[in-house]
């Protein structure tokens, strides 16, 4: 800690962003890179998933957490593929017409492909039927003579070929037996003019096979993602046709959804479009409990609307499902739902960042390879992919790491290509990267622009070049879906006599979030251990974001409250051109904080606007130095000595710059030397107690147990 006036030294240019080297890469351009054949950075995910896919036993279903553009879809469902490959093919199912309780259709399991088979099957031997026995549905009139029966006739012959065909699926031996039951039935009797009534549907459509659900024998167990999982696209419907009584159905109106789809196989679907249809997780859950899947309407579809209602057979359900969505969601699951814990047994965890290795670097290169073959993107010249692999540490906020989320990085490649095709070049350079980089801040920065017209006219007092007691420039990082900037927020602090400590101001009318108010209370536990082991602490402070009118909420700001409150108490004027940033402990060490590249820069900016001098620049944790993937106009202005960046461990190495004044060590007696901000503190606080002491005694308990104030006579005026 110093205590000894020492002026820190700031930060030098190398230390404020990390480069990536084109000449290490290795390569001229991407043409000479080999694209990825594996997943790098997701070893834990992929794991879990690896073991989802081995494990047949039932309720080891997964939930795949990770943040949006890590690659947690494409790459779960490359693996589901590669897996189903290797499986057989799923069975057919169909459905058939149910002759003695027509209201359950049959479900029928088929090998894959046969399916189309037993459809086409049927329909040749309905045209036998129509064309060996019109009278069944072509006597209108009771001219035409019924034949006398099938015997060894052609359809007779048909039916035999179809049993023997079909002899290991006994649900359609059945299904032919019944077929050939009812032509025997309907032979000579009257009902043949059911077909013409239209109160029951013509004889031959009871003969027809409802393709469910049918795949292709090569190709593997299904891996269906189904986008929109509403209750109907997920468990499947029953169509309608209009009626005499109303509406009406049968066996043919059964369609499939996505869990019928994917079962022998995976579905993939993401979890929190399924849990915007209540209706559609329970489905979801009782399918997997119950190890099979019923087909039914939707909750309340129709009510007031005479329905034909249809029980079709229940079919068995073999299936792995695939839930996608944040960490926070799945946590939410595992807490609020008992069944959620029992039914999805994996967790694959999707990280959003990797270590930044040689091993990761050539990784990022064969990302960029991969993205231009699948995407017919130009080649990326060596300078182009470093100025890439640069922007994805800056995505990770950390110097030493990388972004793994891949889906925004290849945002950048499209567009950094875009860049160079408007050049007219044939490969991209590390100025198209930047312009894209610059361009989509462009495309997203029009309140920040507002922000800092509102600073340049005055509207929004910042000072940036003048010294104001109990003031300082704090920094707030503003989030913008996917774009964040900070400006300098002036923040201020009044102190006085009194027993109330340190008061926030937003707390008071409800804008400071929980974060920011553990900041401001912490506060008070430095000043108790730094001034109040000799005194009460006798002062009422006053905290507040100036000309801020929306929420409040972090610790970061809790540095600069400090700063202010010091200032105020020890009437020292602090530097308007110096901005802070940092949380602070109650023991005054500084702790590191996030957005600090937007911090900085946001700080530049205003500053350049108005003319940098030489003095201004910023104060950071020095924890946060690993995180410094600063905007390179900025590190020129630092090279050039016109703007500088500090990086701080304690609050007294950041009251001295901000004062110029020494902080001050504490003697064997626990005092400070007059002439260093803690002494001129100290000396403040005695002032205020020697003071109140004549109008009020500190707060006691009470009989009762509560704070009070014993006040005495003031003196005569």
């Amino acid at each position: 800690m110093s205590g000894l006036g020492t002026r820190l030294s700031p930060l030098r240019p190398l230390d404020l962003r990390w480069r990536c080297d084109p000449a290490s890469l290795g390569f001229d351009t991407t043409e000479h890179v080999q694209p990825l054949d594996a997943f790098v950075g997701q070893e834990r995910a992929v794991s879990a998933i690896d073991l989802a896919i081995r494990i047949t036993a039932p309720d080891y279903n997964v939930f795949v957490a990770g943040a949006a553009g890590s690659g947690r879809t494409i790459v779960t469902v490359d693996l589901l593929q590669r897996a189903a490959l290797a499986r057989p093919a799923s069975s057919d199912w169909c459905y058939l017409h149910n002759f003695r309780e027509p209201d359950r259709p049959i479900a029928i399991e088929l090998p894959a492909g046969m399916g189309r088979e037993l459809a086409a099957d049927l329909d040749e031997l309905i045209e036998r039927c129509r064309a060996e026995l019109p009278g069944l549905i072509e006597a209108d009139d009771g001219k035409h003579a019924p034949d006398a029966g099938i015997g060894p006739s052609a359809v007779g012959g048909r039916l035999e070929a179809l049993r023997r065909k079909y002899a290991l699926v006994p649900g359609v031996v059945r299904h032919v037996d019944a077929i050939q039951g009812e032509l025997i039935e309907r032979i000579g009797s009257s009902r043949a003019a059911d077909a013409r009534s239209g109160a029951v549907p013509p004889i031959w459509t009871r003969f027809e096979a409802n393709v469910f659900v049918t795949h292709d024998r090569g190709a593997g167990a299904p891996v269906v993602c189904e986008p929109n999982p509403t209750f109907t696209n997920l468990v499947g419907r029953i169509d309608y046709r209009p009626s005499l009584v109303g509406v009406d159905t049968d066996f043919r109106y059964v369609r499939a959804g996505a869990i019928q789809r994917a079962n022998g196989g995976y579905l993939v679907m993401n979890a929190r479009d399924l849990l915007a249809d209540r209706s559609a997780y329970s489905a979801l859950k009782r399918a997997l409990r119950e190890g099979a899947v019923t087909l039914e309407s939707p909750p309340g579809q129709n009510d007031a609307v005479p329905v034909a209602a249809l029980r079709p057979d229940p079919i068995p359900l073999r299936i792995r499902v695939v839930l996608i969505g944040d960490p926070r969601l799945y946590t939410l699951l595992r807490d609020r739902d008992e069944d959620f814990a029992r039914l999805f047994k994996v967790k694959s965890e999707f990280t959003a960042f990797m270590d930044r290795t040689a091993a990761a670097i050539q990784t990022y290169a064969s990302f960029v390879a991969t993205s231009i073959r699948d995407r017919g993107l130009l080649p990326f010249a060596a300078d182009a992919v470093a100025s890439v692999i640069e922007e994805g540490a800056r995505l990770a906020e950390d110097r030493d790491r990388l972004t793994a989320r891949f889906g925004i990085v290849e945002e950048l490649l499209i567009e950094s290509d875009a860049a160079a095709r408007a050049r007219g070049e044939k490969t991209v350079r590390a100025v198209d990267v930047t312009a894209a980089r610059d361009a989509r801040g462009w495309r997203s920065n029009l309140i920040e622009e507002e922000l800092q017209r509102l600073i340049d006219e005055g509207v929004i007092a910042i000072e940036t070049d003048s010294k104001v007691v109990g003031q300082v420039n704090g920094l707030a990082v503003r989030e913008l879906g996917d774009y964040a900037f900070a400006r300098p927020t002036r923040i201020t602090a009044r102190t006085g006599p009194g027993f109330e400590g340190i008061l926030d101001i937003e707390r008071q009318i409800h804008l400071s979030g929980p974060s920011h108010t553990k900041g401001v209370l912490t506060l008070e536990g430095y000043l108790l251990g730094k001034y109040g082991q000799l005194q009460p602490l006798a002062v009422t402070a006053r905290l507040t974001f100036e000309q801020s009118y929306g929420g409040v909420d972090g610790d970061s700001a809790s540095s600069p409250e400090l700063y202010a409150v010091l200032s105020s108490l020890g009437e020292l004027p602090i530097d308007q051109g110096i901005a802070v940033t940092g949380s602070v402990d109650q023991r005054g060490d500084i702790q590191a904080i996030g957005g600090v590249n937007e911090k900085i820069e946001g700080h530049f900016f205003v500053c350049k606007k108005r003319g940098l001098t030489g003095h201004q620049g910023v104060i950071i944790p020095k924890a946060n130095v690993r995180n410094l993937m600063l905007d390179p106009e900025v590190i020129d202005a630092v090279g050039a000595g016109k703007f500088h960046v500090w990086a701080v461990t304690s609050i007294d190495e950041g009251i001295e710059l901000l004062t110029g004044m020494p902080a001050g060590q504490a003697r064997n007696d626990g005092t400070y030397a007059p002439d260093t901000v803690h002494g001129r503190v100290q000396a403040r606080l005695a002032a205020y107690a020697e003071n109140l002491e004549r109008y009020a005694r500190p707060p006691r308990s009470s009989s009762d147990g509560r704070s009070r104030i014993a006040k005495t006579p003031r003196p005569a005026r």
